[in-house]
């Protein structure tokens, strides 16, 4: 029997196999090989690793792993036609860079970009941004010889970084967000799916490098922190602001893709201390971030805060509704929507309604609230729910708001809220928003 059950486990387990590799299409199977490298399929897109493993860096007297920001990689996913769209991102020596690029500009490919993630690094490390599209094993025999130029090893420069000593539950739980760990690294990555961005008819994801991460090492009490973060034009300098008022270096602002619509600034960073305070740091220019379209443009008089349980029914009807009468009453206040334990996204039942009613919420995100939403609103309304204590800020009283369930008889809800919307523009337009 125990013979039976060992075949039926080895059966199953290589089905599953044979079923993930299945998940891998034919030509991107083929891109590994030739490239001799390892990589997964995931949201369309192929992302092929290209790690550092060979260079032992240390960062400001701080002994770092590959994955603290030293894995490179390359991305495709198709586009219009059948053609793939190309982009990537190369971990390079100073003694790599230009024959690096020679080698991609000479087989065809193009270079976007070229900088530094740190200061006071040694060995000094380059980033080198390439971009092709094409067939997907043409792409990939253009890139190889740039690829074989890579690797020489640097002397050794740094001990073995330190086991991660770092409450990841902690971090996370100050970011807003899971991450991973991955040997002595905690990893946050936060895409940035609010922003479309499309290269011929391919859109350009997460996975193709369109989002925001931060890394932690080291211990609780002492830790580094890097990481980048994706912006839109008018989020650049609040970024920068939140960054530098936390104490986060930062280190290069600069482009990675050429002619992108919207245009995307990304913001290299660094930073020493205890982890729990580099997290607020990341958190507070997370927060300047994937702000709802509606009201990202102006806010001339500081927003209003929304706040319920899941930032995903109560918060955005009642945002919806603020924001639609406001413009219709020539008023300038806008609001956001947040939430306690936020949802993945919003109902389509929620979304459905409102869009009938005018009010167009497709591209919103429930968002966790924290203390730069508290401190920077012109008013703090909960609805049905408490504020957590991460968002609390001293002398800030939110305003609490009781309105019905959201549950079939939606009309009943809209109804109270709106009621309630409709008194609050009333009261602000009165004191002229003192």
């Amino acid at each position: 029997m125990q013979r039976k059950l060992i075949t039926a486990f080895l059966a199953a387990s290589l089905c599953t196999a044979a079923a993930l590799a299945q998940d891998l299409p034919p030509q991107y199977a083929a891109v590994l090989k030739a490239l001799d490298k390892k990589g997964d399929f995931k949201d369309n897109v192929l992302k092929v690793n290209i790690p550092r493993s060979d260079l032992k860096v240390t960062v400001d007297g701080v002994a770092t792993s590959t994955p603290f920001g030293f894995g490179g990689w390359v991305a495709m996913t198709r586009g219009q036609g059948g053609m793939q769209v190309m982009m990537g991102d190369l971990v390079l020596l100073e003694s790599e860079v230009n024959p690096v690029m020679s080698a991609l500009l000479d087989n065809g490919l193009e270079v976007t970009a070229l900088h530094n993630h740190f200061f006071f690094e040694t060995p000094r490390i380059f980033y080198m941004h390439v971009h092709g599209h094409g067939d997907a094993q043409e792409l990939a025999r253009k890139l190889k010889p740039a690829l074989a130029l890579m690797g020489s090893p640097a002397p050794a420069t740094a001990a073995a970084p330190a086991a991660l000593q770092i409450d990841s539950a902690a971090i996370a739980k100050i970011v807003g967000h899971e991450g991973e760990t991955n040997g002595s690294v905690y990893k946050i990555t936060v895409g940035r799916e609010d922003v479309s961005v499309k290269e011929m008819g391919a859109p350009i994801n997460a996975r193709m490098g369109l989002n925001t991460w931060a890394a932690f090492t080291g211990t609780d009490a002492n830790a580094a922190i890097a990481g980048d973060v994706a912006m839109l034009e008018s989020e650049v300098q609040p970024v920068l602001k939140a960054l530098r008022k936390n104490g986060v270096s930062v280190v290069a602002i600069h482009n990675h893709m050429t002619g992108s619509d919207p245009t995307i600034y990304f913001l290299h960073y660094w930073g020493k201390g205890k982890a729990s305070t580099l997290a607020a740091g990341f958190r507070a220019a997370l927060d300047q971030t994937g702000k709802q379209p509606s009201h990202a443009q102006v806010t001339p008089i500081r927003p209003i805060v929304f706040v319920c349980e899941h930032g995903a029914a109560k918060s955005v009807i009642a945002a919806a509704n603020f924001n639609k009468l406001a413009a219709e009453q020539n008023l300038p206040w806008r609001a956001v929507a947040r939430g306690v334990h936020p949802d993945d996204a919003i109902p389509a039942n929620i979304q459905g309604v409102l869009t009938a009613e005018g009010m167009n919420v497709s591209e919103w995100k429930p968002q966790a609230v924290g203390v730069s939403d508290v401190r920077g609103a012109e008013r703090v309304i909960t609805l049905s729910c408490d504020l957590p204590a991460s968002a609390a800020v001293k002398d800030v009283t939110p305003e609490a708001w009781t309105v019905p369930q959201i549950t079939d008889g939606y009309p009943a809800a809209r109804t109270a809220i709106v009621q309630r919307v409709q008194e609050l523009l009333t009261s602000l337009a009165s004191a002229g928003g003192q």
